[in-house]
């Protein structure tokens, strides 16, 4: 299948990769290399120094890919600078979201997945279960509940599917 892994030269999103790459598949990877590391990116992998907040560029590289996946792992992981920089965190996660799914979809891509994060469970009680109400407490969560919200209204709209996944305290290699 062709896969796109956006944030590809970053921690989670090469190990994913190369995972991606030994199961067969033909991956290419748009990383702006602003948290990531060219030296993370596997050779068998098709890389792209992109900034996904440039709708132009981000449409054009990913109309050329034609994902039939997508693993959307690009963002600003900076949830303590978030009440800071709320134009950076929300433009690095809200608009890097938007301007890889709509190319996505344009492109026929089938199914996202979107790699959110525990922020949008807020100070709730651990441990969280799926099934609380998100209450997140600062602009990186909101991001990030935005783009789930975004997600599951799209999905019925333009009819693909979709996995959000949550993680938390990952820590390896490449870091």
């Amino acid at each position: 299948m062709r896969i796109l892994v956006t944030g590809g030269a970053g921690f989670i999103g090469s190990h994913l990769a190369d995972k991606l790459i030994e199961s067969g598949h033909s991956v290419s990877i748009i990383d702006d290399l602003s948290g990531g590391k060219r030296d993370n990116v596997n050779p068998k992998a098709k890389f792209y120094n992109v900034d996904l907040r440039e709708v132009k560029k981000s449409e054009k590289v990913i109309q050329k890919i034609k994902p039939e996946i997508v693993f959307h792992l690009a963002a600003n992981a900076a949830e303590n600078k978030a009440q800071f920089s709320p134009i950076d965190i929300t433009s690095r996660n809200w608009n890097a979201f938007i301007n890889t799914l709509v190319p996505g979809l344009k492109s026929g891509m089938k199914r996202i997945v979107i790699t959110s994060s525990i922020a949008v469970y807020g100070s709730l009680q651990t441990p969280f279960k799926e099934t609380d109400k998100p209450e997140p407490e600062d602009l990186y969560g909101v991001s990030k509940l935005a783009i789930e919200e975004a997600l599951k209204i799209l999905s019925k709209v333009h009819k693909f599917e979709y996995v959000i996944t949550r993680p938390h305290n990952c820590y390896g290699p490449r870091q």
